[in-house]
């Protein structure tokens, strides 16, 4: 890849592995991603200018923070199914 001036490199962690894989196949048609290990992804940006590397940054994390808030709503939604109920 040829050198541009501005670039970075983000980290993903997650605890649930299930949800790092959700997470970084959000990004498919975004970026490339790398796995780092089960629970971890990462992925570049590489921009010709600043402007530029801060749109392709926001447009990622806005994807990312969606999934994770759909993630979370399943979450809450698998447990607000769960019976609680103790049988006596």
């Amino acid at each position: 890849m040829a050198e541009t001036p501005f670039s970075l490199v983000c980290t993903i962690q997650r605890a649930n592995a299930a949800d790092i894989q959700a997470m970084r196949d959000s990004l498919v048609s975004e970026t490339e991603s790398e796995s780092i290990d089960a629970n971890t992804f990462s992925f570049q940006l590489h921009e010709a200018n600043a402007k530029d590397l801060r749109a392709m940054w926001n447009t990622r994390i806005r994807g990312l923070i969606a999934a994770d808030e759909i993630l979370q709503a399943i979450e809450s939604a698998g447990s607000s199914t769960k019976d609680d109920s103790k049988e006596v």
